[in-house]
């Protein structure tokens, strides 16, 4: 190439012929009119052209203008740069940038759906009740977490039909429902389209009678928790107002990987040592993790929701500070890779699933198990197609290897249909036998027994450890003795389709292997399993396997053997009903 040499001179004053070099098998001479360039830039944008090869063009030609190396006779005048030059830089300028920019949602018709999300900070005032853990020394908080307390709504429209979903770092959504009333009556959605989720962190804002030092006056933790609780209904439903306010154009798609922060909490009893709450590495385990994302019309991440199962449990009876646990620093650290946006956190199938690492007082581990998963999130959200594009052949382009032009091209939208259902389900009640009743008076005995064996010198913690266990079996002997009751329990199950994705939430702690059933026979390409909502029903559903081992969470239970499968039945159903 030699931008030195002059173009050959052609007859006429009006006209200027740049010649340019042999590129490609082909030469070309352009006549620099308007008219005449601008069919020359538009039949060069062919794939038998390649844009590169262009571009080169229409640089030299831009270079043997700026260094003026014509000769007198053909240059031209400045009336007639005047009239080229804006042509040029209209036409020339897209096209040099045309492969500089990768198509995304920008470049796709809108898909229909609306979005609008919006987030408040529910941090409670220091000195607050956080009454979580029976062996638990202290009853106020004396700090909170800088991971931050929040609240996160999200809320999605077709036009026709409206949903809202909330993320609540709390332990659970009872004492909340007032906030979908008044929300309704805002906004106008439906109640039934609105859902409240908890981060079921337990190391909140909490007040119980069974925890805490025996003979504590409950009043004016209760109050001040209470005004905290009113307080987190204005603002739920001020959330949910705001983001349905935002509402605009949006696109969304999922994608699922695995998370690697979660374990089998039940630990099995072993001899004469009795089941636990920990760590049980042969226990089921379900470590995928759903991610949707949610891009404007501009290609601008608005959310990222994220599903996984994994008790909010990593922080216990020695923290003393309120925290969303590892929940919070998962949020943090999405939103640190995409800035601007709001990660939302929907706990899954968490009944039998705890942290690898747990039960502590150290605030670093649930934020170090938190940014864990939080890079897992990011990763996958960064990998969603919000819009339908897929690499389009285009020739090939002359370089040091021969290359396809292959750039990513939007066919289109994605579907955004949005259809909902819910069934509420008849379960069957848990049921004891004589043999269990006696068995759980026995174990009431030796509580007590203990408990009032301690040595005048036992320390704070063994005497609360003594006096939970108390508490705790206690209150498992009432539930236990009471009279049997024929009916059946409810558990109400809720599915939304989002397009080609799906969610469905139920209240209470469900077992992974429900979750994993659901997930595993849904018709759409990512589906969210949800527990931790709002809704008829509540506490531990374990899987009927999972009766004959005992533990802490069918100890408790209310439900019998087949709430599980009745469970699994009806989501696969309403899944189906939404298709």
């Amino acid at each position: 190439m030699n931008y030195g040499s002059n173009p050959k001179p052609v007859a006429g004053p009006q006209k200027l012929v740049a010649h340019c070099d042999h590129v490609g098998s082909f030469d070309v001479a352009v006549t620099a009119t308007p008219h005449r360039l601008a069919r020359f830039l538009e039949g060069s944008r062919t794939p038998a052209r390649p844009v590169r090869t262009f571009r080169m063009k229409v640089l030299r030609y831009i270079t043997v203008i700026s260094r003026k190396r014509l000769p007198v006779a053909t240059r031209l005048d400045r009336p007639q740069w005047h009239r080229v030059l804006p042509v040029m830089a209209a036409i020339c300028v897209p096209v040099l940038s045309a492969d500089l920019v990768e198509h995304g949602p920008k470049d796709s018709r809108p898909s229909g759906l609306l979005a609008g999300v919006a987030r408040a900070d529910i941090a409670p005032p220091v000195g607050i009740a956080q009454m979580n853990w029976g062996s638990q020394t202290h009853v106020r908080a004396v700090g909170v977490d800088p991971a931050g307390m929040k609240a996160t709504a999200l809320v999605l429209s077709d036009g026709r039909s409206k949903f809202a979903m909330v993320d609540v770092d709390r332990i659970l959504v009872a004492g909340l429902e007032p906030a979908i009333e008044e929300a309704s009556e805002r906004t106008g959605i439906p109640r039934e389209h609105i859902r409240i989720g908890v981060s079921h962190t337990h190391a909140g804002v909490y007040v119980s009678p069974a925890k805490g030092p025996p003979g504590l006056d409950l009043t004016p933790l209760a109050e001040m928790a209470e005004r905290y609780r009113l307080s987190l209904i204005d603002t739920i439903a001020g959330i949910i107002e705001l983001a349905d306010r935002r509402l605009e154009p949006a696109h969304i798609h999922g994608a699922s990987g695995q998370g690697t922060i979660n374990i089998n909490r039940r630990v099995r009893a072993d001899g004469d040592r009795p089941p636990a709450v920990g760590r049980n590495p042969d226990g089921v385990v379900d470590r995928e993790l759903v991610v949707f994302r949610i891009d404007d019309g501009k290609g601008q991440t608005m959310a990222v929701v994220a599903n996984f199962q994994c008790h909010g449990t990593v922080l216990a009876y020695e923290n003393q500070v309120i925290s969303p646990d590892w929940v919070g620093m998962m949020r943090v650290t999405v939103e640190r890779a995409f800035p601007g946006a709001l990660t939302l956190f929907f706990q899954g199938a968490a009944g039998d699933q705890g942290p690898i690492e747990g039960f502590s007082g150290d605030l670093s581990v649930a934020h170090r198990l938190g940014q864990t998963l939080g890079h897992q999130v990011a990763a996958i959200a960064m990998q969603i197609e919000t819009v339908r594009r897929v690499p389009k052949f285009e020739g090939f382009v002359e370089s040091t290897a021969y290359q396809a032009k292959q750039h990513w091209r939007v066919l289109g939208p994605r579907d955004a249909t949005l259809r909902f259902a819910s069934d509420t389900v008849d379960v069957p009640r848990r049921t004891y036998s004589p043999e269990e009743v006696e068995s759980m008076r026995r174990r009431l005995e030796r509580a007590r027994r203990q408990l009032g064996g301690l040595p005048s010198d036992a320390g704070p913690l063994e005497r609360h450890q003594a006096g939970a266990r108390v508490r705790r079996f206690a209150d498992l002997l009432h539930q236990w003795s009471r009279p049997a009751d024929p009916s059946p329990l409810q558990i109400e199950v809720q599915a939304l389709r989002i397009g080609e994705l799906a969610l469905v939430a139920m209240p209470g702690e469900p077992f992974s292997e429900i979750g994993t059933a659901v997930k595993s026979a849904s018709p759409f390409h990512f589906t969210m399993f949800c527990g931790y909502s709002d809704g008829v029903g509540g506490d531990y559903v374990p899987t009927a396997d999972e009766y004959l081992y005992g533990g802490y969470e069918v100890e408790r239970t209310p439900y019998g053997l087949g709430a599980a499968q009745r469970v699994i039945d009806t989501a696969s159903a309403l899944l189906q009903r939404i298709r």
